[in-house]
């Protein structure tokens, strides 16, 4: 990608990548006590691995549904210390590629029903904030799918046409580019998809609900790695370093880690996915950028880029292309990729030249759990454990709704949110070893190139962008009017 001209930061900023912090900005925002370990062995009816959002909405359900139920949270590190706490703080709908793969596969009433179940669990987490007195920063500002070139308008076309085939028209508003950049003030946007979503500090909201769940009578063991879990007679002994849980149920929550565990190691794979968060922006910085209603704002490439404002006022700068390491290593040396951020420094520039220079404080990374057909997945395996994972990159809502899930299975109910996509869908594994390593390769490049390569075929959204926004927005006067 070329550094020369327009497209590059200002001379005094090339160095601004190495001076960034490389940990996690949202860490800054509210400092914790981190829980005690396991010591010895313990039995309980549910365990559950993973102190993240899938683990820790499913013990809060549990807790709910089942008071006198003994249940224990074991976290390899501390809570939310993986994706939970490490990523952009969208609270959004599936992305729209999401919906294609629903349509072909599960049909019209399976991807409705995903859609639905996301925009409940938007509206259901500030409501559980408010509730609970927790200051996560929740503002139901809504998302902007913008577009930046003629091939990401086509597939915005298809977009559209996708949602409306599932009953989703009332959930989007299709903006023109001149309506578009009223929004969000960056010269690359030619239109925009304004949809129900929010944003939040993800580690704030963990930490949140940590809390409620130790309030619950939960025990959040801290510290903890998970070696193994294995069914012994007719129930699960769960090995860690410094004692043994046995139980009678067990949740598999640890999303990108999955592939520690035998029974999920082929389910899941770890791509690493970064973010820089610009130093608080003055006044007059803001004033640059017309950026009236806060929302979060991605582009429509496969590997997109998202921005948003912070409660500070800083610039959350996020995505680009993913990176797989070898033999699905998640070690933490890779929070700091200098590759990566600086491709995020020349977009950020490009996207908002008139913040070229605005100087980043964090820039880092983390590892988010992909599923092969990019949507959450969740069940049992064969010895009978209960897992939810899979987020790809968008987790906080789907979480949520993943977190009745696995109470409904570990009850073993049949509901509402048993009968999803999410668990009754088909759900394709990756190859192990070294021809799981060259398969993740292959798919990162594939999507790269296809990010590059020209439009391909026609679509009248490329062709003629006023007269495809203008007829959208005729035909929607039309049936509000009917």
């Amino acid at each position: 990608m070329s550094r020369t001209g327009a497209d590059s930061p200002p001379d005094d900023l090339e160095n601004d990548v190495e001076e960034t912090r490389n940990s996690v900005y949202w860490h800054d925002t509210e400092p914790v006590e981190v829980g005690e370990p396991l010591d010895g062995d313990a039995s309980c009816d549910i365990c559950i691995v993973g102190a993240g959002y899938t683990g820790l909405w499913a013990a809060h359900f549990l807790a709910e549904a089942e008071p006198a139920a003994d249940i224990k949270v074991l976290e390899a590190e501390t809570v939310g210390s993986g994706a939970s706490s490490a990523n952009g703080g969208f609270v959004g709908l599936t992305a729209g590629k999401v919906l294609r793969r629903l349509l072909w596969y599960y049909g019209r009433e399976k991807a409705a029903g995903v859609y639905r179940s996301g925009a409940r669990s938007i509206i259901d987490i500030g409501r559980f904030c408010r509730q609970y007195g927790i200051d996560a920063d929740f503002a139901m500002n809504g998302v902007l799918q913008v577009v930046t070139d003629r091939k990401q308008l086509a597939r915005l076309e298809l977009q559209v046409k996708r949602s409306e085939r599932t009953g989703l028209r009332g959930s989007f508003k299709l903006l023109d580019r001149d309506e578009a950049q009223q929004r969000i003030g960056s010269p690359q946007v030619l239109g925009a998809l304004r949809t129900t979503g929010a944003l939040v500090n993800p580690h704030r909201l963990v930490q949140g609900l940590a809390r409620v769940v130790r309030e619950q009578s939960v025990d959040i063991h801290e510290r903890t790695p998970v070696t193994e879990v294995r069914k012994v007679g007719g129930r699960y002994r769960v090995t860690t370093p410094t004692g043994t849980v046995t139980a009678n149920e067990v949740v598999l929550a640890t999303n990108a880690w999955q592939h520690s565990f035998a029974q999920t190691h082929t389910k899941v794979m770890p791509v690493w996915n970064y973010l820089m968060v610009t130093e608080p922006l003055t006044d007059a910085q803001l004033s640059r950028v017309a950026w009236p209603g806060r929302e979060g704002v991605s582009n429509s490439l496969s590997f997109a880029h998202a921005a948003r404002l912070t409660a500070d006022n800083r610039v959350v700068w996020s995505g680009g292309r993913w990176y797989y390491y070898d033999q699905r290593d998640t070690d933490r040396s890779h929070l700091r990729n200098d590759a990566a951020h600086a491709e995020l420094r020349e977009s950020f520039a490009r996207f908002f030249p008139a913040w070229r220079d605005v100087r980043f404080s964090h820039a880092f990374g983390g590892p988010i759990g992909w599923s092969r057909t990019f949507i959450p997945q969740f069940g049992r395996t064969d010895d009978g454990l209960v897992y939810g994972h899979g987020y790809t990159g968008n987790g906080i809502a789907p979480s949520h709704t993943g977190g009745k899930i696995l109470r409904d299975l570990v009850l073993r109910r049949d509901t509402e949110y048993t009968d999803l996509a999410y668990v009754t869908v088909n759900q394709p594994k990756f190859a192990k070893g070294a021809m799981g390593d060259k398969g993740a390769h292959l798919f990162i490049w594939r999507q790269e190139t296809g990010d590059r390569l020209p439009l391909l075929l026609p679509h009248p959204a490329a062709l003629a962008p006023r007269s495809f926004f203008a007829g959208r927005a005729a035909r929607r006067a039309a049936g509000a009017n009917r």
